[in-house]
């Protein structure tokens, strides 16, 4: 490309790439989504107010300011339409105002009046911005057709043409294959290259054959030829390969971020605040469920207060139940939210905008806040319902076990769907690690019984750690359980039903650090995970 060789790290300091299906964050505006995206291709080597220039400059030239305050769209709601995205597209690339634009199929699942605008506005910016604009094509109309400058057209891998279509009509004519009076001209082209009839195949591979040699000995295929191969170039291009090698060659051979890595942070940490707030199942929906189970959970036991040997049962069950709802009431959420974004993760970072560390942090970031609350509002309510000992210290401790569990699980859940990648493979397969972790929690089963090849289960359920250490928050405070008779046996202290549990007073704090070290073990396994997944497609 102008005399230089088009390697990867060239080719990233002048292209820009449309692909043919549009990936975008639905929840954003367009004018959101642009400024998002000139954050990241512009933070480093621009001003704030350059950047809002360009914003306002392409949404101007392609037509956007009409809908710079409409989100683009999600599952829920209704945004762009179809054209639209594929202006918006073309906006987010052209940012940075790249020499060329490559884009495939621009017009695909396009009416032909949607995908005469899409052309008519690459000519625009092929006219307006000194741009060179590459596009592939299937049987455009027409009115597409007349616009393109130059056509390139291959068969059976070789190349059948490339120029003007003037020329294009010229040589056909030559061929005896003249384009019939009001025919469109691509479908007439396609028509001579293509086998239709299996009785015609061998006539028709001679003529593609004939088509393909009288461009390449044409002096136009031998020009288009010595030009592509980078011999007999003049003087003139070479001053010219001269002085884009000066001007990008200084990039080459290193990664090229347009933005820090803590405005990546930042910018990603917003962006993903925004879904957030306005996904209707990411907040508003989690709220709401959080408030209902805990209000229908804790009628079950409201009537735990006050304390005697019969309800010694329900307070354990009250315990458990808040961990295992604690467990399982966001992880799976966290994996069908993570994994619809995944594709646009994977454009987005092949394309070089961000590290895959900005990426998962922020996205750590701007859910932990929704999460918490969500955690909060249902243990406040649980607990006060569940008439459990009515003191402030085992209170928050409930609080603290409660967030901890919740982080552990949303992590699992962070794991499998970089591990997996899909919504239903992490799915399918989560529950065959969560299930055995429940069941080795120290409710369904006295851990001190377990068969020796179980231990190791015992130690990795965090059902168990949780269990144990909000066991502790409520039972040490429990000097007495009445009703004890002589004919049973019974616990007559909040220490004696710990024992009975095979709990230990001492490991309050070992649980609480084990299950901080889980939070941070399984999404340091995350990343990775992500991360050698992204290297294995680029």
């Amino acid at each position: 490309v102008n005399g230089i060789r088009a390697e990867r790290s060239y080719m990233r300091q002048v292209c820009a790439y449309v692909q043919q299906d549009d990936c975008f964050i639905g929840s954003l505006t367009v004018e959101e989504h642009l400024r998002f995206m000139a954050k990241l291709k512009m933070g480093s080597e621009h001003s704030s107010e350059e950047q809002d220039r360009r914003v306002r400059s392409v949404m101007r030239d392609l037509g956007l300011q009409k809908i710079a305050n409409t989100i683009i769209g999600t599952r829920t709601r209704k945004g762009i339409s179809g054209g639209e995205k594929k202006r918006l597209a073309f906006a987010s690339e052209i940012l940075t105002s790249p020499p060329i634009l490559i884009c495939d199929e621009p017009t695909s699942g396009l009416d032909s009046f949607l995908a005469y605008q899409v052309v008519c506005v690459l000519k625009k910016l092929a006219a307006t911005r000194n741009m060179t604009i590459l596009l592939t094509i299937h049987q455009p109309s027409s009115q597409v057709f007349a616009q393109f400058d130059s056509v390139y057209m291959m068969v059976n891998g070789s190349v059948a043409f490339c120029g003007s279509q003037l020329a294009a009509e010229k040589m056909w004519a030559e061929l005896s294959l003249p384009i019939p009076m009001n025919f469109n001209p691509s479908d007439h082209y396609l028509a001579t290259m293509s086998v239709r009839d299996p009785k015609e195949e061998v006539m028709k591979m001679n003529q593609i054959q004939r088509i393909c040699d009288t461009f390449k000995y044409s002096e136009a295929g031998k020009s288009v030829f010595k030009e592509s191969s980078g011999r007999e170039v003049d003087e003139r291009d070479r001053a010219y390969s001269e002085d884009w090698r000066r001007r990008y060659a200084s990039n080459f051979g290193r990664p090229v971020f347009g933005a820090s890595f803590f405005q990546q942070i930042r910018a990603l940490t917003w962006r993903a605040s925004k879904t957030v707030l306005r996904e209707p199942t990411l907040f508003k929906v989690q709220i709401f469920q959080s408030i209902i189970i805990a209000i229908l959970t804790g009628l079950i036991y409201t009537n735990n207060s006050p304390i005697d040997q019969r309800k010694i049962m329900n307070i354990n069950g009250s315990l458990y139940q808040m961990i295992s709802n604690m467990a399982f009431m966001f992880q799976f959420s966290v994996v069908h939210h993570f994994c619809l974004e995944m594709n646009t993760f994977y454009r987005e970072s092949s394309s070089r905008l961000y590290r895959v560390s900005a990426y998962f942090i922020s996205k750590n970031l701007a859910e932990l806040p929704s999460y918490t609350i969500c955690a909060i509002l249902f243990t406040s309510i649980l607990y006060w319902m569940s008439g459990l000992v009515p003191l402030i210290d085992s209170f928050l401790i409930y609080i603290l076990v409660g967030m901890l569990v919740q982080n552990i699980a949303i992590s699992i859940g962070y794991l499998f769907s970089c591990a997996f990648g899909t919504v239903n493979l992490a799915v399918a397969v989560m529950p065959i690690f969560v299930v055995p972790m429940m069941a080795f929690g120290g409710f369904f089963i006295n851990q001190d019984t377990l068969k020796w090849y179980f231990v190791p289960m015992k130690y990795l359920s965090y059902f168990g750690y949780g269990y144990e250490a909000v066991a502790i928050g409520q039972w040490t405070h429990v000097e007495e359980i009445p009703g004890c008779t002589s004919q049973e046996y019974c616990a007559r202290n909040g220490t004696e039903v710990l024992s009975n549990l095979s709990f230990k007073q001492s490991n309050f704090w070992t649980d609480i650090g084990v299950m901080a070290f889980m939070i941070f073990a399984f999404r340091f396994l995350a990343f990775l995970a992500l991360y050698i997944r992204v290297k294995r497609r680029t």
